[in-house]
């Protein structure tokens, strides 16, 4: 359910978070990984290099990606803004025709539709929608609602 701003009749922003399932899991395996070869290059051995020079690269990015504000979906009256760890995208209402549900190869994703003037200004965006059944994108994840709950709930803000 949508809450409203009664000073000015749109609907009040909402910001849902969301984790990657297995970040965690990943991570721990970096920072294992990485203190292993610590303690190799502590005892002498030059292999260890190579499991630090892979791996803790690895654990930062992982780490920054288990931060809350990582991975953050915002919805508010004049669009939606996807935040991951080192980027922001925004679309805006009016450039959305469409918001559905497609089943992913793991589970159900919500799939974007977007007009024809916003969608021209993407490469490729005709052989995607084709490849996605009509729609141009999908959100990387459903923050912790089932798919079809968060379609509705951006349904919600779309005007019209």
């Amino acid at each position: 359910m949508v809450v409203y701003d009664e000073s000015t009749r749109q609907p009040a922003p909402v910001v849902l978070y969301g984790q990657r399932r297995w970040a965690f899991l990943w991570f721990g395996v970096a920072a294992f990984a990485t203190a292993s070869g610590a303690a190799m290059i502590a005892g002498g051995a030059w292999a260890g290099w190579v499991l630090v020079v892979v791996f803790l690269p690895s654990a930062i990015v992982l780490g920054l990606a288990l931060r809350r504000q990582a991975n953050e979906l915002r919805l508010d009256h004049t669009g939606y803004t996807i935040t991951s760890v080192f980027r922001s995208s925004t679309t805006s209402w009016p450039d959305v025709e469409r918001i559905g549900v497609l089943d992913g190869t793991r589970e159900q994703l919500v799939a974007i539709r977007l007009t024809a003037p916003a969608a021209a200004s993407y490469p490729g965006a005709a052989e995607i929608a084709n490849a996605m059944g009509g729609y141009h994108r999908t959100l990387p994840m459903t923050y912790g609602l089932p798919a079809e709950s968060l379609a509705a709930l951006m349904r919600q803000y779309t005007p019209g």
